[in-house]
């Protein structure tokens, strides 16, 4: 099984009975808005002369797409992309259904024509990727010339120290702090480990993205895990 269906898989169960916003703010020690806060400022920083469509990749229950919305951007169309079903139809009443469209699909074949998004940003996705230098490929593939690809993560960092930190928190105090808030979704959150396993560091990450999509423009790191990278397309 691929990389990319067995989280398929996980996630669907996750949406079907999980609170995954609550989750997710305990799990990123209550950091989820300033992290996401970041990454809206960079779709607005995008988003000049630009007229065309943002996507979503990765989109889950819409919970980025959700943000932006709330914080001021509307009527600009959307495209909200997972392939889990059960994200994508969670809460579907409080998104804007007018600028909003959902895509079942994976990112390494985006079903989408070459140079029809402004902006292109996935929130703590990318490492579910199976093949995640094709996905980046796909993401400059579907930008247009000057669009902005937009990473917020959870990655694996480049110290050893910090990584042997980051393996303890995954397999000690993650299944702790699930187990108070979803105890059902144990199991299911321990699978975050095998995303960092076989990846490289914050600077892999890096420079991949430099090769694949363009220059990046904007690059920041917070308690060395999580990152946000933009990176306008050549």
């Amino acid at each position: 099984m691929s990389l990319s269906r067995f989280f398929r898989d996980v996630m669907n169960k996750v949406f079907a009975y999980s609170n995954y916003e609550l989750v997710n703010t305990v799990i990123t020690l209550f950091q989820l808005r300033r992290l996401r806060y970041w990454a809206f400022e960079e779709v607005l920083k995008s988003m000049n002369k630009c007229e065309g469509y943002l996507l979503d990749l990765g989109a889950g229950d819409g919970s980025m797409t959700r943000f932006i919305l709330n914080n001021g951007l509307r009527h600009r169309p959307v495209i909200m992309l997972d392939p889990a079903v059960n994200g994508l139809r969670l809460r579907g009443g409080d998104l804007h259904s007018v600028v909003v469209d959902r895509v079942v699909g994976v990112g390494e074949y985006l079903p989408f024509k070459q140079g029809t998004m402004c902006v292109v940003y996935t929130s703590f996705a990318l490492r579910q990727f199976n093949n995640k230098v094709l996905a980046l490929l796909e993401a400059r593939r579907v930008l247009r010339r000057g669009g902005s690809l937009i990473i917020l993560e959870f990655w694996r960092p480049d110290s050893p120290l910090a990584y042997a930190v980051l393996l303890f928190y995954l397999i000690f105090a993650l299944p702790l702090l699930v187990s108070i808030v979803a105890p059902r979704e144990v199991r299911d959150y321990m699978a975050m480990r095998i995303t960092v396993r076989n990846i490289g560091g914050h600077s892999w990450l890096r420079s991949l993205v430099n090769h694949t999509v363009g220059e990046i423009v904007t690059y920041r790191a917070y308690l060395r895990i999580f990152l946000l990278i933009r990176a306008v397309r050549s």
